[in-house]
């Protein structure tokens, strides 16, 4: 394939390749920085219970519903000319809400911030497929880039732990000089392609982008008391969809080209990645209230509990290149998937109100984190094999939606249910740590039941996939 990298930084393509993994670091980390953030944040801007969520939810929706949309605009516009754009965005947004001081303000703050991400991600990934070929060069860069993202989530808890203690919108502000440093980097190291002829379907993009963000909303909305919002946006998702659809099949341009759907490593790897995404995002939600909620720890305190995680992750997303090379991605990915499943099962059944926590949440997590990180990267190696030349942001773009968009929404259909099963258990009376721990323990085995599907949606990719 064309290279998309200069002479001088074809040489060294690991200097690009520690920019664009920065930011991704940075993007995935906001996902989750602010969970451990938000009693803090609800009592400093005065949120209501009933919208202080849509801290997190305002981030996670346009971050969703724009991904597809920016992976083809990366082949359109150009992948340096969005990641820059994006990470100015990102950057701008992040000052924003460190200046936050009303609910709106900051709201406001995370949905621009959602939207730089959304600009970043595809095309950084769809650059890195540009800096190496494939191969176990690519594969390993994908390796590193995956650990990053997976790494970001748990990394992001701990960082928010440690700042809020201190100012809340110092998770915010930390966002700031990064974004500069690497906006400068970049702008050195990332050489500007060749322009190449390529048109943008608009119907289609609108349509994508109305679809995930209605999808996303719905999600978001499952817990509130109008079931008429979750049923209208719902209707308008599926209204979207259908067109975009209807459009895929007709436009001269689309948004996603028949090249990239006609290859089961995209279509079928994507749709793990779903799970995938759901897997990360609703369990760290899910045990963040787990220990602030039901054993009740400070912050901080929680912040040192999750210690082990970020280290599980690293050493599954060095060992994956490994995996991968000898079990081919398929077979890796299911690994992951299944030792996630494994020890989701082993949470439900060993986490307590009193009980140790070396033993109800340490030991779980440590696999899980491995689980977790081999799943990242090996998803990334099956949805980029085989892609190459100016579909490569289109084929990222569906990757990172089915990612992202899968935490989204699944973080918010994990969260309802949880939130469903403690309200059969409290039945109508106040909500104690028994009724609490009841909800949590049935969005556990939820989710060990997404990653045992997972498992079996695996054989359904390519036998020889990424080797």
């Amino acid at each position: 394939m064309t290279s998309l990298v200069a002479p001088a930084a074809r040489r060294s393509p690991w200097l690009g390749f520690l920019v664009l993994g920065g930011i991704e670091f940075l993007t995935v980390m906001d996902a989750a920085v602010v969970n451990i953030a938000l009693p803090v944040i609800k009592e400093d801007l005065r949120f209501s219970p009933s919208t202080i969520a849509w801290v997190v939810n305002c981030y996670l929706i346009p971050f969703a519903g724009v991904l597809l949309l920016a992976g083809r605009l990366g082949d359109v516009l150009g992948h340096r000319r969005l990641f820059l754009s994006g990470t100015a965005l990102f950057t701008l947004a992040s000052a924003g809400c460190g200046f936050a001081a009303a609910p709106w303000q900051l709201l406001l703050g995370r949905t621009v911030q959602g939207l730089g991400a959304a600009l970043v991600v595809p095309a950084a990934l769809a650059l890195i497929t540009g800096l190496f070929a494939e191969g176990p060069g690519r594969n390993r860069a994908l390796a590193i880039f995956g650990g990053m993202g997976g790494l970001a989530a748990p990394v992001g808890l701990v960082v928010g732990g440690l700042l809020a203690g201190v100012d809340w919108t110092m998770i915010f502000w930390v966002n700031v000089p990064l974004g500069v440093v690497v906006l400068l980097v970049a702008r050195a190291v990332l050489p500007a392609p060749a322009n190449t002829p390529a048109r943008l379907d608009v119907a289609g993009a609108v349509a994508a982008t109305g679809a995930l963000s209605l999808l996303a909303f719905a999600a978001a909305s499952l817990e509130s008391p109008s079931p008429l919002t979750v049923t209208l946006a719902g209707a308008g998702a599926v209204l979207f969809g259908a067109v975009f659809v209807l459009r895929q099949r007709k436009a001269e341009h689309p948004l996603i080209p028949g090249s990239v759907l006609r290859l089961r490593s995209v279509t079928v790897g994507s749709g793990i990645f779903v799970l995938v995404g759901t897997i990360l995002f609703a369990t760290f939600y899910i045990v963040t209230l787990y220990l602030q909620d039901v054993r009740g720890l400070a912050p901080l305190e929680a912040t040192l509990v999750y210690l082990p995680l970020p280290l599980a992750v690293f050493v599954g997303t060095q060992l994956a290149p490994r995996l991968v090379a000898r079990l081919t991605a398929r077979n890796a990915l299911a690994l992951g998937l299944g030792v996630q499943g494994a020890a989701l099962v082993g949470w439900a059944m060993t986490s307590t109100e009193t009980g140790s926590l070396l033993t109800g949440l340490i030991a779980p997590a440590t696999p899980w984190g491995f689980g977790l990180g081999l799943s990242i990267v090996s998803s990334f190696v099956v949805c980029t094999s085989g892609v190459a030349g100016p579909a490569a942001g289109a084929a990222s773009g569906v990757a990172t939606s089915a990612y992202q968009g899968g935490g989204a929404v699944g973080l918010a259909a994990v969260a309802a249910l949880a939130a469903t099963g403690t309200s059969r258990v409290a039945a109508g009376a106040a909500v104690d740590g028994p009724a609490l721990l009841a909800g949590y323990h049935l969005a556990m085995w939820t989710l060990a039941a997404v990653a045992a599907v997972g498992v079996v949606l695996t054989r359904a990719l390519p036998a020889a996939s990424a080797r």
